[in-house]
């Protein structure tokens, strides 16, 4: 397929999906998004999924971002990508459900206590780490608390204590870094989802917004930090699109995980501060709990924490590349 034609299919996926989200009612809800294969974009056609499609996956996480989705579409997207390849006992029995959407889960960094979002209603939970790929299914009786360093209240955030669970390995080593490294684009995207809605409701208020008999956008000072802003979120979705198109390869070594990297601590160290910048720029509003920038605010500071910081990254860029 040319270029130019991928081009003209991922801008038709971001239509149909801006489109279908804006008319979608509970922002919770995973069986719609199954309905439409969302859950298996990182799934093979031979198991029931659409294909390894890192690149439409980053293009679907911006617009859940975008929406404010309260879903466990990452984790369970991911988890269905790493049962895709599992031993077929725990395939049979895990990844139809995950794929359908009976079954939600949420992905984490391994350990003994794990962050998620949303951990109140997942199922299972699938870590990623040096050891490989593990599968936990949570009980009842799983200690979990609330997050309080997680400032997102529609996706609440989690600390869950798996060190007494009994997990399942369901991957080696390497397939844990390709899953983690497509997991953290996809995070990255869906900051910049957020992001992208935040700028544009700014610049559409300070259009209508009048000082000194004129639209504050019309203000000089103004217009040049809209368009830092506006450079912020193209250089961020690019360098996500990059990453995700060099994952699509399947290669789990070399610059897939070397952008996939970069992807993840450019956009976790830079989008909070320019939802707080859209919030300076929307001036008393901004602040009050009933504007939405809020929501954005606390979803794409919680995604620099989920699955590791910017600084981790770089570290891990670091030690990847010898710089």
């Amino acid at each position: 397929m040319a270029a130019s034609d991928a081009q003209v299919d991922l801008g038709f996926l971001r239509e149909s999906a801006r489109e279908f989200l804006a008319d979608r009612g509970e922002k919770d809800s995973l069986d719609d998004l199954a309905a439409m294969d969302w859950t298996g974009l990182l799934v093979a056609e031979t198991e029931g999924g659409a294909g390894w499609l890192p690149v439409e996956a980053a293009v679907v996480a911006e617009e859940l971002g975008r929406a404010g989705d309260r879903s466990a579409w990452l984790g369970t997207t991911i988890a269905a990508a790493a049962l895709s390849s599992a031993p077929p006992e725990i395939r049979g029995r895990w990844l139809a459900p995950l794929i359908d959407g009976a079954t939600t889960a949420g992905v984490a960094l391994a350990g003994d206590t794990v962050r998620v979002a949303g951990g109140d209603a997942i199922d299972i939970i699938v870590t990623l780490g040096e050891n490989g790929i593990h599968l936990f299914e949570l009980a009842d009786a799983t200690p979990r608390s609330r997050d309080d360093e997680l400032l997102d209240v529609s996706r609440i955030g989690w600390r869950i204590e798996l060190g007494a669970s009994e997990g399942v390995a369901i991957g080696d080593s390497e397939r844990a870094d390709q899953l983690l490294a497509v997991a953290r684009v996809l995070l990255s995207a869906d900051s910049v989802g957020a992001l992208s809605a935040t700028f544009e409701r700014l610049v559409a208020y300070l259009k209508d917004r009048i000082a000194f008999g004129a639209p504050i956008a019309s203000f000089q000072a103004v217009q040049h930090r809209l368009v830092d802003l506006l450079v912020l979120e193209a250089k961020s979705r690019a360098i996500v699109l990059k990453a995700a198109r060099s994952l699509a390869s399947g290669s789990v070594s070399g610059d897939p995980l070397v952008l996939a990297t970069a992807a993840h601590a450019f956009v976790a160290a830079t989008a909070s501060a320019a939802v707080d910048e859209c919030m300076q720029l929307s001036g008393g509003i901004g602040f009050t709990w009933e504007y939405p920038l809020h929501y954005e605010l606390r979803r794409v500071f919680t995604n620099a924490y989920l699955l590791g910081t910017a600084r981790s990254s770089r570290t891990a860029l670091a030690a990847r590349t010898g710089w």
